[in-house]
């Protein structure tokens, strides 16, 4: 099962500026493929569920904590 280390879910929310889901969107896609950071595979797993939320209009987390916590709850239930 993926899970979004808290490191990754810092270093994501640091990079979202500014703190939109379709701007988190935007730096997923620009980690992709690189060799330190957010692995290939975390990243598959969570950009629909982030274009999910961008969609229902949810509001993007106000830390890296809470962003953190909501990805993996979706995670969880995506198995």
């Amino acid at each position: 099962m993926a899970h979004v280390p808290i490191d990754d879910a810092r270093n994501l929310f640091d990079w979202t500026t500014p703190k939109t889901w379709s701007e988190f969107l935007r730096v997923l896609q620009q980690q992709r493929g690189k060799a330190n950071g957010i692995s290939d595979a975390l990243i598959d797993v969570t950009m629909p569920i982030a274009q999910r939320f961008e969609r229902s209009g949810k509001p993007f987390p106000s830390t890296p904590e809470q962003l953190q916590e909501l990805l993996n709850q979706k995670l969880k239930r995506t198995r």
